[in-house]
């Protein structure tokens, strides 16, 4: 049999079970929510513009960031249904990638976010090294954004609550197909990196040294681990749990 046959036939039987199984585990999801923390995402790079909107007769000047995500959802939770065992058996946990912009105001520090996002396993023919890239659920995700602590106090913080919303999820033939779109709410933490010296006064952000991020009690400092490095440079984190 031809080897792209054998890839195709590979594809067709790790994706029978999926849009069954893994639609209803989702609808059900949607219904109890679970509330637990179920994705972490970091920011791999950042492009940042700086508008001025009319807002209320004021010129307000807007930050508007494009960034690229990637990260991973627990196995278990709603962007990872135990059904992708089907397809990748010794999965732990599932890849996630999306884009996001938002426009967030300068005088406030809110402003509304939005994207889209895949979860990705390996593509046949992939090495086992290679970045996950072959997407068996997408949808959309939107929000409203509170950067106030990091705007307007110097604190490394943010928040966001908003929803998920899967629309499409691979069929027997692993082709991305349309579902009735699954809402799925969530809330998140930004945890933004940041560099303190010897003195435990902070400084500027240098991606040779070891940096922090700043836990929910306003002193306890996270370390930040190799992984959690773009290219060198330490990334924003996103803690996503999902419920109201």
């Amino acid at each position: 049999m031809p080897k792209h046959a054998l890839i195709s036939m590979g594809i067709a039987l790790s994706f029978l079970l999926l849009p069954a199984t893994g639609y209803a585990e989702l609808e059900q999801a949607e219904s109890d929510q679970q509330g637990v923390t179920g994705v972490t995402l970091y920011e791999i790079s950042e492009r940042v513009t700086f508008d001025p909107k009319s807002v209320d007769g004021n010129v307000v000047v807007f930050r508007n960031a494009t960034s690229p995500l990637l990260g991973f959802a627990d196995l278990g939770t709603p962007l990872c249904p135990s059904a992708l065992l089907i397809a990748v058996p010794q999965m732990e946990r599932c890849t996630v990638i999306a884009t996001g912009t938002d426009s967030v105001s300068t005088v406030t520090g809110t402003g509304l976010v939005g994207g889209t996002f895949d979860v990705v396993i390996s593509a046949p023919g992939n090495s086992s090294v290679h970045v996950p890239n072959f997407p068996v659920i997408s949808g959309t995700f939107a929000g409203d954004v509170d950067l106030s602590p990091a705007v307007l106090s110097g604190v490394p913080l943010g928040s966001i609550a908003g929803s998920f919303t899967i629309t499409q999820m691979a069929d027997a033939g692993g082709v991305l197909r349309s579902v009735p779109p699954i809402t799925l709410p969530f809330s998140g933490t930004f945890r933004l990196p940041f560099a303190i010296d010897r003195d435990g006064r902070l400084e500027k952000k240098d991606h040779r040294r070891g940096a922090f991020y700043l836990a929910d009690d306003l002193s306890t400092l996270i370390r930040i681990r190799p992984h959690e490095r773009s290219i060198g440079f330490h990334a924003v984190r996103l803690e996503v749990r999902f419920g109201q």
